[in-house]
This record gives C-alpha cells, sequence and structure tokens, in this order.
C-alpha cells in the first residue's frame, strides 16, 4: 500500500489518498472489502489508459495487477482463451497471432489492460471485442464473491457494456474468456484496404494487423512518449434525416449503426475536423494534428485543462451541426 500519483497514459498529476497493489484474487477481495466496509470510494485502474484523471482520487486506487494467459485449442478452427485482467492487452493480441490465432487482428495496438477491454467494449476497423466474448470473471461487490457472467450478460454496445453503465461499479473484472478462431477477416475499412493494397494486396491475418498497426502509428501519437487516451470522442449515431441535413455542410462517409436500427454512424474525427479544431493548441494541450478524435498533454496539463478543451470542441460541434458528442474516457477524481 503506498499513497501517491496515481499512473495514467494521458500523463496528467492525480494523487490518491490510498494506493494498493492487488496480484492475486485475494488481495483484490481484501482491499475491495475494506473500502466498502469504510464506505470510501473505491477505483480500479488497470493500464490508465482510457480514464482522464482531476487532481485528486479520494478514498481507495486498487491497481489490478492480476496476471497469467492460457490458450486452450478447442478443435481445428476455434480456441478458448483465459486471460487475467492484468495483462497487457496488446500482448493477448501478440500471443494469438504467434498462433495463428484469428480474430483480434483488427485489435492491435490498444493500449490498455485485458480487464478494462470489456467495460468499454474495445472496437477497431470493423471488429468489437464483444464479438469474441465467453465469459467474464468479476468481484461481485454486492454479493462480496467471485461470479462469472457470460457475455450475452455484459451488455455490450458501442463502445458500451453494462460494466460502464453500472453507477455502483458492482463488478470488478478479474478475467475476461475470449473464443477464437472461425471468422474471416475484416478488412474493408478503407484505411486498412488502402493500406493492404500498398504492400501487394496480402490478406492473411498477420498483413491486417500489420497495415492496422501502420494506420494507427500514423495517425496516433505513442502514449509512451505524448501523453493521451485515444479517441476522445465515440463516433456519433444519427439519424437519416440529421445525416442529410449534416451534409448539406459536410462531406461525410457514414456506415451502419451497430445496433441494426437503420441510423448510421459518422466519424467524430470529420465533424471536429470541420470545426476548425484540429491542431488546436490551448496552454499545454493540443488536438492532435493528424488525428483531432485524440487530445495530447503536451507537457504538465492538468485533467481539468483537458476536460475544458474537449468540452468547447463538443459545444462547437452541437451548435453547429446539431449533434452531440459523447467522451470516450471515463472521467475520475475531483479537483
Amino acid at each position: 500500500m503506498t499513497d501517491g500519483q496515481v499512473p495514467n497514459t494521458l500523463g496528467v498529476r492525480c494523487l490518491a489518498d490510498r494506493i494498493c497493489v492487488a496480484r492475486d484474487q485475494s488481495a483484490l477481495a481484501e482491499y475491495v472489502a475494506d473500502a466498502d466496509t469504510r464506505e470510501v470510494p473505491l477505483t480500479i485502474v488497470g493500464g490508465g489508459s482510457n480514464i482522464v484523471l482531476r487532481s485528486r482520487l479520494p478514498g481507495t486506487v486498487v491497481l489490478l495487477r492480476l496476471k497469467g494467459v492460457a490458450f486452450e485449442r478447442l478443435d481445428e478452427n476455434s480456441w478458448r482463451v483465459v486471460a487475467a485482467a492484468g495483462e497487457n492487452w496488446q500482448g493477448l493480441v501478440d500471443g494469438a497471432l504467434a498462433r495463428g490465432i484469428g480474430g483480434l487482428e483488427n485489435l492491435t495496438l490498444i493500449p490498455g489492460s485485458v480487464g478494462a477491454a470489456p467495460v468499454q467494449n474495445i472496437g477497431a476497423y470493423g471488429r468489437e471485442l464483444a464479438e469474441f466474448v465467453e465469459s467474464v470473471t468479476a468481484f461481485d461487490r454486492r454479493r462480496s464473491c467471485f461470479a462469472t457472467l457470460a457475455g450475452a450478460d455484459c451488455g455490450f454496445g458501442y463502445r458500451d457494456s453494462e460494466f460502464k453503465r453500472d453507477a455502483t461499479n458492482r463488478y470488478v473484472i478479474t478475467a475476461v474468456v475470449l473464443r477464437l478462431g472461425g471468422t474471416g477477416l475484416v478488412a474493408d475499412y478503407p484505411d486498412v484496404a488502402r493500406e493492404l493494397a500498398v504492400r501487394g494486396g496480402n490478406m492473411d491475418r498477420g498483413a491486417v494487423a500489420d497495415a492496422v498497426a501502420a494506420v494507427r502509428r500514423r495517425k496516433l501519437p505513442d502514449p509512451g512518449r505524448v501523453g493521451n487516451v485515444g479517441s476522445f470522442f465515440k463516433n456519433p449515431v444519427v439519424s437519416e434525416a440529421r445525416l442529410d441535413d449534416i451534409r448539406a455542410r459536410v462531406d461525410i462517409d457514414d456506415y451502419p449503426a451497430p445496433d441494426g436500427s437503420g441510423s448510421r454512424k459518422i466519424p467524430a474525427a470529420r465533424l471536429i475536423d470541420r470545426a476548425g479544431w484540429k491542431g488546436v493548441r490551448d496552454g499545454q494541450v493540443q488536438v492532435w494534428p493528424r488525428q483531432p478524435l485524440v487530445l495530447v498533454n503536451l507537457g504538465g496539463a492538468t485533467g481539468g485543462e483537458v476536460l475544458d478543451l474537449a468540452h468547447r470542441i463538443r459545444d462547437d460541434v452541437h451548435r453547429r451541426y446539431g449533434v452531440a458528442l459523447e467522451l470516450e474516457p471515463a472521467v475520475k477524481g475531483i479537483d
């Protein structure tokens, strides 16, 4: 147990009243039970890659460091993969690709931990984690025991899940079970398709992963070098009528909404760009010049300053286009 700075890829300073490191399930259960018994706030942090932290986190912060990955071959085409929540997501993707196991190639280079992946229902370039989740193991704070939730019970949606919507933070994810293999390649996302064509059109899983990685590296800053949390806004879903209205002012792509409602998903980056925010800098916070979905900490910015710029962008886009942008990362702490 320590006092001090909470790790986060945005690189902002945030002090916690108390930090505990959980390296196994028993330690996690102990720390969670202690916080609940004392009725103090509890914050679980994995890789710290999808949170915007204000200056202080009251109560207890638990750093989730549970480790372990197991690959089980089920038949010629399918595998069951069990990964502890504290494992690095990219390490899991690399392990699957090294074994020739398909499914996760489009989700390469997404920063963060395995445990955070189902909370956000991470997705990229035509794939979502929800396609592969067989079950999730979690500590149930309401019942003070470990529980297993089937993938169908996790309430997955676009960048969303039951874990994210639950304001009481009932479940602390400790492991994720994935069913991989037997799925076709998804390589028709425009940026990825263009990158594959440049590379000669090879269409195996390794080639798709390499193409996705190349696209991400071109557009997105490395959080190890420039503080960021990846995409700051979700791509909005709009009605056909709203899309027609937007298209009267902006040339913009659209895609079917994930919920099958007939609505259309449009790129938030395009709206932010056309509103004139790409590359804008305010103090030590900047809209990334190569991808306006990303806000970066150039050094010394606070979480509040990053959020102030994000809210100005959100309000301006809404005023111009009638579209309400939602923040993608969670916001934690107080000033």
